[in-house]
């Protein structure tokens, strides 16, 4: 259930948004390989100007962000998925389509503000948050989790050369199966260094 509902997500955001855009040009995504030639690439969220279709993600009713959004989704959670295909304007923002994906009766999500007061005794300093390897932009309390499946939440404290300011990063490892994988996994260092010792003939 988990992987199909995900392929579903993913399948209807990718039939409903646009191709890789560089420049204005519509490109196909390249393969990447070990010859491939540095390639850089500048994403402004702001810009709507942009010509990718993406769709409106709404969980219960709610609006929330694609990447983030679905990450901290449980797959297993969710009861039905429904997409309207129509242009409009939310947010100063233009979407093609909608995407309704309708929760279980026993899903509470919480906010990512809300989580991170239950669960850490922080300082007032500049908090970023990371979930996986995706920075949220979006203020915290714009970010609903389900904390059912959030598998650690990894704090760090890094020192700005500015000023020596202190910001605390707070990353969310969310349950997928590749987390759970790595989280799992045992690594021994060293040990495949070590030769036996030939005896020469001593006791």
């Amino acid at each position: 259930m988990r992987n199909i509902a995900i392929f579903i997500l993913l399948g209807i955001s990718i039939n409903l948004s646009g191709q890789e855009v560089f420049n204005g040009n519509v490109k196909k995504s390249q393969k990447y390989s070990q010859d491939s030639e540095l390639r850089v690439i500048y994403k402004d969220s702001s810009d709507k100007k942009s010509i990718n279709k993406e769709p409106a993600y709404f969980v219960n009713g709610i609006l929330i962000d694609k990447e983030i959004g679905i990450k901290t989704l449980n797959p297993n959670n969710i009861d039905s998925i429904e997409v309207e295909k129509e242009k409009f304007e939310l947010n100063g923002k233009e979407y093609y389509g909608k995407i309704y994906v309708k929760m279980k009766s026993d899903y509470n999500p919480i906010t990512l503000k809300k989580l991170t007061e239950k669960y850490l005794k922080l300082n007032g300093n500049p908090i970023i948050y990371q979930i996986d390897e995706k920075v949220v932009e979006n203020s915290s309390n714009e970010i609903f989790i389900d904390e059912n499946f959030i598998l650690k939440i990894v704090v760090e404290k890094i020192n700005t050369s500015k000023n020596n300011t202190e910001i605390n990063l707070i990353r969310l490892i969310t349950k997928t199966p590749e987390n759970i994988k790595k989280a799992n996994e045992i690594r021994i260092k060293g040990i495949e260094n070590i030769k036996p010792v030939a005896n020469n003939g001593y006791k």
